[in-house]
């Protein structure tokens, strides 16, 4: 005889998930109004690679598959054709059909915030299965949005980078409790959004399982681990890399991490901000899960030994807050590993609420104290183009038409790549053919007011359609 579960029993284990979703759909909502206001006020991370990626889009799904915006690294560089990437990141590929959909770049803003706060539900998961009731998972939950740099890094454009956060939490679950499906889910998560969390995987074959295990269970779940992060970096990634660009680039690529670093005195200094500042609260609740924890410790020592400080987060580098990701996510699944541990030690006083709430107190405050500080850096970005202004050059952008080329400033080149031809003057392999020559395919130019280049336009044909404070816009005149 089938079992009838009773109505307020149903609805007492599904209103903490209830609750969870409707945060999840409140953030969600709030983050991607407030990324597509920046987007039209020109303030997103970088703004060319924002127009990479929505021209890698628009190219495939409405174009010949030929790049113009080409991003440059140190060990290889991408296109002409949209199917050589420096990279391997398989989920861009899963975002195809949302673009044949909706081929804006705005697209790809919207993604980024849906998918970047499924990391809510994901802790809700994992404060749960580390024995969490369901109020203290809730508390718990509540201080995730509280993380300094979840702020920078859910506004900083579309990277895939960003789009580990639910992946690597349910990963970690899933392996910590021996399910299977669920590790494949978050692996196979974070294995689609960037090669480097394939060392992420190899080195979760030191998670210690939840519960006691024989031996040869640990081994073999720590051995898989292994093997499908090593395989899928080494002839994986290097395999692309091979493939698509030449048999030297991995090790050219390698050859990234060598060289002149931070001395030991700057690396801990810069470590200690990136803990402090960047994660607040959590960074200490860590501690509590020490093998989940060294996790993060050789991607915080990375960034610290000279490929970024967080300082930087108060100048036009601020972007490059993306390299933080990983050691974040790590070290935010480690600190609610953390703190469901501190809830079941405080389980030994039933009925004594106040120490929990001096507790999640001590780690609100904590945070909100770094949120305050993440946020005076924050308010130093340069902002060079006013929002009257924005407003206005979008006028002239609304006019270019499809088929137009169009050589532009970096700060106002994302909405202009939904083109064949997109150009910018900074960097020599940035600049059109023929440069400062224009060809006749260039039909507008957007450059910065003090830009030299002005000097030659008029002669070129080109006639001053708007003169701001900080852009001047030209239009090739008709014949």
């Amino acid at each position: 005889m089938k079992r009838v579960i009773p109505f307020k029993t149903s609805l007492r284990h599904s209103t903490p998930w209830l609750l969870v979703l409707v945060l999840t759909a409140v953030l969600t909502t709030l983050t991607t109004s407030r990324a597509l206001t920046r987007y039209r006020e020109f303030r997103t991370g970088w703004s060319w690679d924002l127009a990479y990626y929505n021209q890698w889009f628009w190219s495939i799904t409405r174009g010949d598959g030929v790049l113009s915006v080409r991003p440059i690294a140190a060990y290889a560089d991408e296109g002409p054709s949209a199917w050589k990437t420096n990279y391997l990141s398989p989920a861009r590929y899963l975002l195809i059909p949302i673009y044949f959909l909706w081929s804006d770049p705005e697209v790809l803003l919207v993604v980024q915030n849906v998918v970047f706060w499924w990391g809510l539900p994901a802790a809700f998961g994992l404060l749960r299965s580390e024995g969490s009731s369901n109020p203290w998972a809730l508390a718990g939950l509540a201080l995730v949005p509280a993380t300094p740099l979840l702020w920078p890094l859910v506004w900083n454009d579309f990277r895939e980078l960003q789009l580990a956060l639910p992946f690597v939490l349910w990963a970690i679950q899933g392996v910590r409790s021996r399910r299977c499906w669920l590790s494949a889910l978050g692996i196979g998560g974070m294995l689609a959004c960037r090669q480097e969390f394939a060392l992420v995987v190899a080195s979760m074959a030191i998670l210690p399982p939840r519960n006691p295990e024989d031996v040869g269970k640990s081994y073999r779940w720590a051995r898989t681990l292994l093997i499908v992060g090593l395989a899928w970096f080494l002839f994986g990634f290097f395999g692309y890399l091979r493939w698509m660009i030449g048999p030297s680039t991995p090790e050219a690529y390698l050859s990234q991490f060598t060289g002149p670093k931070a001395g030991l005195d700057e690396t801990l200094a810069t470590s200690l901000d990136f803990l402090a500042v960047g994660l607040g609260a959590w960074a200490i609740l860590a501690c509590l899960a020490p093998r989940v924890g060294l996790l993060a410790v050789p991607w915080v020592l990375t960034l610290a030994r000279g490929r970024w400080a967080l300082p930087l987060i108060a100048t036009e580098q601020w972007h490059h807050v993306r390299y933080t990701a990983l050691f974040v996510f790590l070290a935010l699944a480690a600190g609610l590993i953390g703190f469901a541990k501190v809830g079941r030690w405080l389980d030994r006083w039933p009925g004594d609420r106040w120490r929990r709430i001096g507790v999640w107190t001590l780690a609100a405050v904590s945070l909100l104290l770094a949120d305050r500080t993440m946020a005076s850096r924050l308010a130093q970005i340069p902002q060079p183009i006013s929002t009257r202004e924005a407003a206005e050059v979008w006028q002239w952008i609304d006019r270019v038409g499809p088929d137009d080329g169009v050589l532009a400033a970096y700060e106002v080149t994302a909405p202009l790549s939904s083109r064949r031809l997109l150009y910018s003057n900074v960097m020599d392999k940035n600049k059109p053919p023929g440069y400062p020559r224009l060809e006749s395919v260039i039909r507008w130019v957007f450059i910065l007011r003090d830009d030299p280049l002005a000097q030659s336009l008029s002669k070129q044909g080109f006639e001053l359609v708007h003169t701001g404070s900080a852009l001047r816009v030209y239009r090739r005149r008709l014949n």
